[in-house]
């Protein structure tokens, strides 16, 4: 049997209860949006205080993203429009870049940079730190070596500005270089020297075989025939002037 409703009782405490209810209820606490979804609009905004957004499926902004704080990606992160990052940019991890990569300001690498492609540098490119190359390595101009810089090929050989005007020193002592007026290649006390007009072929300081555009050919020191070949039969056909030293031969 269905209850009798009590006339004598008025509606109006249970309205003012029901109203207290959704005065004081909190409905988006625990609420869902369905397929016509949530706008906000006119200015509106949605602020998250000590909470947290998450998306499971796809968040697509066609405005500005502002993000002043922290802004942290565990997976994959795609952009396929200009980026650009005005600010102080870390990158912790691998970074992978498989197209064509434009840098217009400077490049701080404090760790090991390894290519192993093709690099093409076509501005001036400045080491201060040691550079080993430990490929084959052609160079198609020209190479300066500047303040006083020393070239070593090898553990034998050196280029070295430092000595006389430029010189070619062996680690055996032997040396290639030029002066003022001479270049000259000498072992120990022997010399081979040219000068202009002037050729000297030197054994010590006191033999030497010297070839000179002014004053002819001058031999200093014995003049042996080590072959000890004889002849007989023969006039005597050479004669040394005993003041200048000069050998003619008498016809």
């Amino acid at each position: 049997m269905a209850g009798l409703d009590d006339l004598s009782r008025g509606e109006l405490k249970d309205i003012l209860r029901r109203l207290r209810t959704l005065e004081t209820a909190s409905p988006l606490q625990n609420a869902s949006i369905g397929s016509n979804g949530l706008r906000v609009y006119d200015g509106g905004v949605i602020t998250i205080q000590n909470g947290g957004l998450s998306v499971t499926g796809t968040a697509s902004i066609t405005g500005t993203l502002q993000a002043d704080g922290t802004v942290a990606f565990t997976g994959t992160f795609t952009q396929s429009g200009p980026t650009t990052f005005t600010g102080d940019t870390k990158l912790n991890g691998p970074t992978h870049i498989n197209g064509t990569t434009d840098i217009a300001g400077n490049v701080t690498a404090t760790g090991t940079f390894t290519n192993n492609g093709p690099t093409n540098l076509n501005g001036p490119t400045k080491t201060t730190g040691t550079l080993s190359v430990e490929g084959v390595t052609t160079l198609k101009n020209d190479l300066n070596v500047t303040t006083g810089g020393k070239v070593k090929v090898g553990s034998a050989m050196t280029l070295d500005p430092s000595v006389s005007s430029g010189a070619l020193v062996f680690s055996n002592g032997a040396q290639v270089f030029t002066d003022a007026t001479t270049i000259q290649m000498f072992k120990g006390t022997s010399a081979v020297q040219v000068a202009n007009g002037t050729a000297t072929l030197q054994g010590n300081g006191s033999n030497y075989m010297r070839s000179d555009s002014a004053a002819g050919n001058t031999i200093a020191g014995p003049l042996k025939n080590t072959f000890h070949s004889t002849i007989s039969g023969v006039a005597a056909n050479v004669y040394m002037d005993p003041v200048t030293g000069a050998i003619k031969r008498i016809v």
